[in-house]
């Protein structure tokens, strides 16, 4: 009975390749069931790796089963020996194929982990470091696509000892070639280790309009959306040659104003001082201030009040909304304070007095040139300061 089976597939080919992929069709059908029931089981909050195991396996299965299949018919259509030429070919290729198809999954197994471990994070309102996850699933790709280059490499016999010397004099020639590729590079690998920023953190460079949220942290560039909506692609060398500040990381925020007052009420100065740090001391969310008295100024006594003002509890990130909220309580009450002792506050101008004196002669060939009367008080108002853009 075997026998006569096995004559008869002989003469029918055709029926060895249709069974196979019929059952092939079946197998697959039956894992992706397999594998569906099973990931509507499982949680990526609660199951991170079982979860990232089961979703990413499925199509590089299920490709994998085609492979064989494929082999299968091959073996059986051209035996081993038989067809020199197609061995020299089919059989390498079917090689790289599997790496390929292993590649693809352990490359969706880092993404998948990835992402259910953040949801992981997430869902327990937990504070974790992005930058370092986004550092380590970088550096499985990286580690995975080197495995698959020296594995594809061996299957088409390439000599790595040569290959090896070959890349050591190519890379001096590209080194020079791709000198600012290779400093971004570096530059990623700096913002890595060193974590001077993450994710999500705020970074501005000074005397540069370069300023925003940090989205991404890329191979060769960072993604920092700016402060206006527009978003900036910083090449990654520049966090090696420029000085950076880490907005996200200060302690405090600083006032440093001034509260003008008539030269008519300087008998009042020390008591509105004495109230006014009385009325500071008081203040929690003050880190360090001070308010004295600074100098005479042109036309008014001038008030410095120079204070940090923090959050609460202390050492947080102070938002901007939080620390304009403080810096107006703070100046209304020292403002009320000098009101309260019957003080006047001035406003940031200059008065000029032109004083009524005699008509005096035009200068000799302006006879009809307009002369101005009797002097009125003149009041210039100064340009006040653009107020500093923070956030």
């Amino acid at each position: 009975m075997e026998q006569e089976l096995s004559q008869f597939l002989e003469k029918e080919l055709w029926i060895f390749p249709v069974v196979t992929v019929l059952i092939t069709l079946a197998v697959n059908r039956g894992i992706h069931w397999l594998l569906a029931w099973r990931l509507r089981r499982l949680q990526p909050g609660r199951h991170v790796w079982r979860h990232a195991l089961v979703d990413s396996i499925d199509a590089p299965l299920r490709t994998a089963v085609w492979l064989t299949s494929l082999a299968l018919i091959r073996q059986k259509m051209m035996p081993r020996g038989t067809q020199p030429l197609a061995d020299h070919f089919v059989s390498p290729a079917l090689g790289i194929l599997a790496i390929i198809i292993l590649v693809w999954f352990l490359l969706r197994l880092a993404e998948k982990a990835k992402q259910n471990y953040l949801f992981y994070i997430r869902h327990r309102n937990q504070e974790t470091d992005e930058t370092a996850i986004d550092a380590l699933n970088k550096m499985a790709w990286a580690f995975i696509l080197i495995f698959a280059s020296i594995s594809i490499l061996q299957q088409l016999n390439v000599p790595l000892a040569s290959l090896l010397a070959f890349g050591g004099a190519a890379g001096i020639a590209a080194g020079f070639a791709a000198q600012t590729l290779v400093a971004n590079l570096l530059g990623g690998l700096t913002i890595y280790a060193s974590r001077i920023f993450k994710i999500g953190e705020d970074i501005i460079f000074p005397g540069t309009n370069l300023a925003g949220t940090v989205q991404n942290i890329g191979w060769r560039a960072t993604r920092v959306l700016g402060w206006d909506g527009k978003p900036l692609y910083v090449p990654n060398s520049l966090f090696n040659s420029s000085n950076m500040v880490n907005h996200s990381r200060l302690s405090h925020r600083m006032i440093n104003e001034h509260i003008l007052l008539r030269y008519e009420d300087y008998d009042k100065v020390r008591d509105i001082i004495q109230e006014g740090n009385r009325y500071l001391s008081e203040c929690s969310n003050l880190k360090y201030f001070v308010f004295r008295f600074d100098h005479f100024g042109d036309g008014a006594l001038k008030l410095l009040l120079y204070a940090w003002v923090q959050t609460e509890p202390a050492g947080a990130f102070v938002p901007f909304a939080e620390f304009m909220k403080a810096k107006e309580t703070l100046m209304l009450a020292l403002a009320d304070i000098a009101l309260a002792h019957g003080c006047t506050l001035l406003l940031p101008v200059s008065s000029v007095y032109l004083h009524a004196g005699a008509q005096s002669q035009p200068p000799e060939g302006l006879e009809g040139a307009f002369m101005p009367g009797p002097a009125q008080p003149m009041i210039a108002a100064s340009v006040p300061p653009d107020p500093r853009t923070a956030r």
